[in-house]
């Protein structure tokens, strides 16, 4: 699938889940072909992961001498549109989906070279593969002489624990692939990855039927994440959070391979903090997800910004903390809702996460809007917030200060996409002491059917928040008056969300956003402003 940039406008937020009857398909319904030749969808595909693994286009962007972490979706639409591709198209399409093992099929990219003797090793759930020697060679140090090399030693036992975590959690172990490998059990590559900017990546080369979406998957690995290609972390450090991210789309697959790009990403980025807590590597992407840019869907699929989405999943797990084997359920809830085995309701992420929300007697659009307002206060908010110096989402207006003779704003605006958010700030004047000063904030937003929500904030001198989302009628309007004396409050957020979830499915092959929809909500004009009164 071809990634077209996405250019935002101040600021960007849509998703109308649970705000009124959802416009995308029902749970169950088959997915439609989307417009277009299909033939040109799999050269696109093929170009994504030719540029990948062949090119210096590297589609995801990445920290200075950080590697990305994009192969893995890359690969899956490769798989599910391959079957549109013939001759030497199709045979390229195929080397790229190999095995490591399958010798001259593989692009040498990929694969090992041909001829070199193969060894693995394993546990009763998983197996590890490497060759001792080429480029794709681990180290050969032996510390407890067992002939096998110590870092394949510490990638099976950490694959190992990585399965039995996520398995305890109550997630679907990955689905067996026969006698592949050389049995069922989840297979586990080292080759020299690192110089292709990858962390690791998993792909299927299960025969899948046109309506199947569960696969099997098989993983790669980098064979030393040496510090020269991998400059922060330790090699086990980088192993270990690439097994926890690569290993859990191994479990995704077996609930739907085909599932939206930006949930895919963000739980599995989500899931390495989970089970390698003191790393902390997924704190890069905080900046590039709404942590940093509220202004962007929440389901857009571009850059980096998927795999910063994962603060949404740790809000979510450290709103509802229920947990079993040591992790939070509420996404493995998800997970289990999104599942398209035959039978299954197949929801896409919307669905799932609107759903779920549901079950917890709330919504998705209330929800998304008190997580928008949580990250303008993210070090005090997040159990790690502070600890990590998380980002502060930005305001999207300059500060204002009211006093007894500026006393009020005129209506400011701002369009929002769907699922994203804007704040202002209101700031008391010293003049303003008396404790009957008052703030009245008003907004007059879009039909609240579309999405909209307020949340208003008032911060406390001298530490601590009020927070309360504004009562708005149908056409979105609303007003609250807060207290707002310059003795006691410090100043008065207002966050407008564009929480719809509303669109319609199957339409464009190009869309970044869920179900590849079209949004039905962007661009709305949001208008605020705030009086100060007494």
């Amino acid at each position: 699938m071809h990634r077209r940039p996405f250019i935002a406008a101040l600021a960007s937020t849509t998703l109308a889940l649970g705000l009124g009857v959802p416009a995308f398909a029902a749970p169950g319904e088959p997915r439609a072909d989307l417009p277009g030749a299909a033939s040109d969808r799999a050269r696109h595909a093929l170009a994504d992961v030719r540029a990948i693994f062949d090119g210096d286009d590297r589609p995801v962007a990445r920290r200075a001498g950080a590697p990305d972490r994009d192969a893995t979706l890359a690969l899956r639409d490769l798989v599910r549109l391959r079957g549109d591709l013939t001759g030497a198209e199709r045979r390229e399409a195929n080397a790229y989906l190999a095995r490591p093992t399958d010798g001259a099929a593989d692009p040498a990219s990929t694969g090992y070279v041909a001829g070199t003797p193969e060894r693995r090793t394993c546990s009763t759930t998983v197996c590890v593969h490497w060759v001792d020697t080429t480029a794709d060679a681990p180290s050969a140090t032996d510390a407890d002489g067992n002939s096998i090399p110590d870092f394949v030693d510490t990638t099976l036992t950490t694959m190992t624990s990585v399965h039995a975590a996520y398995v305890d959690a109550g997630y679907r172990a990955p689905k067996p692939d026969g006698a592949l490998g050389g049995d069922e059990r989840t297979d586990i590559y080292l080759a020299d990855i690192g110089p292709l900017g990858l962390y690791g990546y998993c792909t299927t080369d299960e025969p899948l039927a046109q309506t199947q979406f569960d696969s099997w998957g098989y993983c790669v690995l980098d064979n030393d994440y040496a510090a020269d290609e991998f400059p922060t972390n330790t090699p086990v450090q980088n192993m270990q959070v690439t097994a926890a991210h690569e290993y859990f789309h191994a479990v995704q697959f077996a609930y739907d391979a085909f599932e939206d790009g930006w949930f895919m990403e963000a739980t599995a980025t989500w899931a390495e903090d989970e089970l390698f807590d003191t790393i902390d590597d997924n704190l890069q992407y905080l900046p590039a997800g709404p942590l940093g840019q509220p202004w962007v869907p929440l389901d857009w699929f571009g850059g980096s910004h998927q795999y910063g989405d994962w603060i949404w999943f740790r809000y979510l797990s450290e709103r509802f903390p229920t947990a079993a084997g040591g992790m939070p359920t509420i996404v493995r809830n998800l997970w289990r809702r999104a599942d398209a085995t035959p039978g299954a309701a197949d929801a896409n992420s919307l669905q799932a996460v609107s759903q779920e929300l549901a079950s917890h007697n709330t919504s998705f659009g209330r929800v998304f809007a008190q997580f928008a307002e949580a990250n303008r206060r993210s070090r005090t908010t997040y159990d790690e917030g502070a600890a990590n110096r998380y980002p502060v989402a930005p305001l999207t207006w300059t500060p204002i200060t009211l006093s007894p003779t500026r006393s009020g704003t005129t209506w400011g605006s701002v369009r929002l996409d769907h699922l994203t958010s804007a704040t202002a700030r209101f700031v008391p004047s010293r003049a303003m002491t008396a404790n009957t000063w008052q703030l009245k904030v008003e907004v007059d937003m879009a039909p609240k059917t579309r999405g909209s929500q307020a949340v208003v904030t008032v911060y406390k001198r001298g530490g601590g928040t009020t927070t309360s989302l504004l009562t708005l009628n149908s056409q979105g309007d609303g007003a609250k008056r807060v207290p707002f004396d310059h003795d006691r409050v410090s100043s008065v957020e207002l966050t407008v969300v564009n929480a719809s979830a509303r669109t319609t499915c199957w339409q464009d092959q190009n869309s970044p956003f869920s179900c590849f929809g079209i949004p039905l909500d962007d661009a709305l004009t949001q208008r605020i402003r705030g009086v100060a009164g007494r």
